[in-house]
């Protein structure tokens, strides 16, 4: 009998399969999972869908962090000293593929999801639509139309200022899971930030997910605070 999960399993690679079909050929896609192309173009164009273990393999497999850090940098812009991730930003196809990758790992036992304008928005929807929670966004403006909040405030260090962010109450509620999702970590002091906000709620972190880190100070800065951070690539200057 076909389970609910294995009933999901096979979706989600028929539906990488897909995704990865619009950013690279079949004979390189071939390549990364050791099937013929005719398998995938059958696949892909539901001619067949793959049995629970094959489709298991693939997900495994284009959700890992050496397929998907690959792909990653072919999009990502080094300019002036700093990661420029607009290629990213905008890659619909690519964030999709990413948002598998934080339910393949991080998932599915998440209520919210939360993120920090403006960046993080796009990928944390994504992510927030897969695990089919609630989507939470921390504003560096008090929210008009709210009529309570929590905020959190934190030393920014380029340029030295204390930044404070606002959350509505309604965003995150007393006992919740809630997944950090950002579209990039440096020093990791505003993820430091919203797990303190999220311990304040009394709700539970279930983890942090980036797909680009920058050097090694968010490794330091998170350590006393989360247990599980996925970050499918940390770049280096």
């Amino acid at each position: 009998m076909e389970t609910k999960c294995s009933k999901d399993i096979r979706y989600h690679a028929v539906e990488l399969l897909r995704l990865y079909r619009y950013l690279m050929k079949y004979r390189e896609l071939s390549e990364i999972l050791d099937l013929p192309p005719p398998a995938l173009w059958r696949y892909i164009t539901l001619k067949i869908i793959p049995n629970y273990e094959r489709a298991e393999n693939i997900v495994k497999i284009l959700t890992s962090k050496e397929v998907v850090s690959e792909l990653l940098r072919r999009y990502i812009r080094f300019r002036d000293g700093a990661v420029d991730l607009q290629e990213v930003l905008s890659n619909v196809v690519l964030m999709k593929i990413l948002a598998y990758v934080a339910y393949q790992y991080l998932g599915p036992e998440v209520d919210t999801v939360l993120t920090v304008e403006l960046d993080g928005v796009p990928l944390a929807t994504l992510v927030s639509e897969l695990l089919r929670s609630r989507l939470a966004v921390a504003r560096k403006g008090i929210p008009i139309t709210s009529e309570g909040v929590y905020e959190v405030e934190y030393m920014s260090r380029d340029p030295p200022s204390i930044v404070r962010l606002y959350i509505p109450s309604t965003g995150i509620r007393r006992g919740d899971r809630v997944l950090i999702v950002d579209d990039i970590i440096r020093s990791g002091k505003t993820t430091a930030a919203l797990v303190k906000l999220i311990k304040s709620v009394g709700a539970t972190l279930v983890g942090v997910f980036s797909p680009i880190a920058v050097g090694d100070e968010w490794v330091r800065t998170l350590g006393e605070y989360v247990d599980k951070v996925l970050v499918v690539l940390n770049v280096e200057f």
